[in-house]
């Protein structure tokens, strides 16, 4: 028993190239491809959050003229964002398909 336990012991060099040549390997394309979608997600994410922020700020001033105004002008640039976001998804996606 002891000695299915060695970590390098006889055989047990093939036994992980074997193991790391059965993983799944993915092209260069789709990698890039993958990063890009999650970088993508994560700035739709956070322009959502941002709507939500901005949205308590309006909430909670209390009638304060500039809080208003600041949580207005939050929730412009973040829907804008949330618009720039929805079409580089769009275009990024669109340019690699047709380079692809």
């Amino acid at each position: 028993m002891l000695d299915k336990l060695k970590i390098f012991g006889d055989g047990a060099t093939a036994n992980l190239v074997n193991a790391l040549n059965r993983l799944p390997r993915n092209s260069a394309e789709t990698t890039r491809t993958n990063v890009i979608n999650y970088i993508l997600y994560a700035a739709g994410l956070l322009a959502v959050v941002m709507i939500v922020v901005s949205g308590l700020k309006m909430t909670t001033s209390a009638g304060d003229a500039g809080a208003v105004s600041k949580a207005k002008s939050t929730l412009i640039y973040s829907i804008i964002g949330l618009i720039l976001v929805i079409l580089a998804y769009a275009i990024v996606n669109f340019v690699i398909a047709k380079v692809s």
